[in-house]
């Protein structure tokens, strides 16, 4: 039976899409053939960056065809909380402002913090309106599709087997079933030699000791959102009896590891690469954090400029004059910002911040603002990267902490024409041959200590005169 395609919407989404930009030939073909014969599945968490390199296409054209896709009601964007113990999606299928700062994971039984660079993974599903998928309606989903398409990241593989997570999980399960409120289930095992049997919800059974043909009893009670008791069995056969103690119908994953499991993860969009491309802002600025909730990020480059010379040339030739150079040289800076790959936070009188993803796209764009023609005023450029927290500001996504303090405080140290750096920022461009060149050109780094106002030990710049 062909795929229920609501071809209207398709089509005027498609033309939307392409009125948006220019796109290389074909890759608009490519969507519409996708969304009119793929698999439910192939529609499901799409990972634009992996849908643009099997197509040998540039991650970022993917990124931003999909983005423009959620834009024209083609798609709908997905941000996931995943678990790096255990691969679940423990919080899926929602947008920024649905994400919490913490999650509990019911495989692993534990709360933790979430942080956009490591949990948060981003996918594209395809619209309920342009195309019905099954995966809509994840309560109504087989146990097949909800363990091995919807709960656990598709994007993991099992380090040191070369295996993807997924088919791991079909190969190893012992159990899929539907566990009853206040009923139990039985089932005859026989259990591996040296590993384990995890699963959802939480199960700990530990294999020890020398292999028997004896069958045991175990019985393990579902309460608190785990099951009880944790025993240490030896391999052999086992007649396992799951109770379910609460009111609540439970699905049951259990699967054998033989091996303490440790993940690699296919290229993908993070929550933070996401965040500091000018794509999402342009598409859809409006998807912020939610007011009074603060997500970390663990490694964010931070770009703060002002103008030196600006005070002045208000006073000389006046406000609505001076104003007009000034926003000039914003939308320059601007440009220069999302040539290099980063994207402007917010602008403050005559300054503006911005972030990157990789603290050379920092640096580059701070070169290329000081280089630029801007008439008398001279550009102060500071860089700082490290951890900060993504926080809702006036509807708009911003950043808090004292990453962010520190990054104003270093452009406050540069004079006009002057790019300031952290050792944070130099001890990774360093290694950047090409970035490295470019501030040679300028002459050597000037490094020195400096005591930055609300920073209790003094801390390492450097410093180099563009022009």
């Amino acid at each position: 039976m062909p795929p229920a395609v609501d071809t209207t919407q398709l089509s005027e989404a498609l033309t939307q899409l392409e009125r948006a930009q220019a796109w290389p030939p074909g890759l608009l073909d490519e969507l519409r053939d996708l969304i009119s014969s793929a698999t439910d599945e192939a529609l499901f968490q799409i990972n634009p960056v992996s849908y643009a390199t099997a197509r040998g296409r540039a991650p970022e054209l993917g990124i931003a065809l999909f983005l423009h896709a959620a834009r024209a009601g083609l798609m709908q964007i997905d941000w996931s909380l995943r678990c790096c113990g255990c691969g679940e999606l423990v919080s899926n299928r929602g947008g920024l402002a649905q994400l919490d700062s913490d999650f509990y994971c019911d495989s692993c039984a534990r709360s933790s913090a979430a942080n956009l660079d490591e949990n948060v993974e981003v996918a594209f599903t395809v619209a309920p309106s342009v195309r019905p998928l099954r995966f809509h309606a994840p309560d109504s989903l087989s146990l097949e599709d909800y363990f091995y398409r919807f709960r656990f990241s598709r994007d993991i593989v099992i380090r040191g087997l070369d295996k993807p997570l997924v088919a791991f999980l079909r190969e190893q399960a012992l159990i899929l079933a539907w566990l009853e409120p206040d009923a139990e289930l039985v089932f005859e095992l026989d259990i591996p030699e040296q590993g384990w049997v995890v699963g959802h919800p939480r199960t700990m059974i530990t294999t020890i000791g020398a292999p028997t043909r004896e069958r045991r009893e175990l019985t393990l009670d579902y309460h608190d959102r785990a099951f009880h008791p944790r025993p240490e069995l030896a391999p052999g056969p086992v007649r396992l009896t799951l109770r379910n103690k609460t009111a609540e119908r439970v699905r049951v994953l259990k699967y054998f590891t033989p091996i303490v499991t440790y993940f690699d993860y296919l290229p993908h969009l993070s929550g933070r690469r996401l965040l500091n491309n000018p794509e999402f802002r342009r598409c859809l600025g409006t998807e912020v954090v939610r007011p009074g909730t603060g997500i970390p990020v663990k490694d964010c480059t931070l770009l703060f400029t002002d103008l030196r010379g600006s005070t002045a040339m208000y006073d000389l030739i006046g406000d609505n004059a001076a104003f007009e150079l000034v926003t000039e040289s914003f939308e320059v800076m601007a440009q220069i910002v999302t040539r290099c790959g980063g994207v402007v936070v917010k602008t403050m009188g005559d300054a503006i911040m911005a972030s990157f993803n990789h603290p050379a796209d920092g640096v580059r764009a701070g070169l290329q603002i000081i280089l630029n023609e801007h008439g008398e005023l001279q550009p102060k450029v500071g860089l700082h990267r490290g951890p900060c927290i993504v926080v809702n500001q006036n509807d708009m996504v911003d950043y808090f902490g004292q990453t962010v303090n520190v990054a104003a405080r270093v452009q406050g140290e540069a004079a006009g024409n002057e790019l300031c750096l952290t050792e944070a920022v130099w001890d990774d461009v360093r290694e950047d041959q090409a970035v490295a060149a470019s501030l040679a050109e300028f002459g050597e780094l000037q490094r020195e200590l400096r005591a930055l106002k609300g920073v209790s030990e003094p801390v390492p710049l450097y410093r180099v005169r563009v022009r």
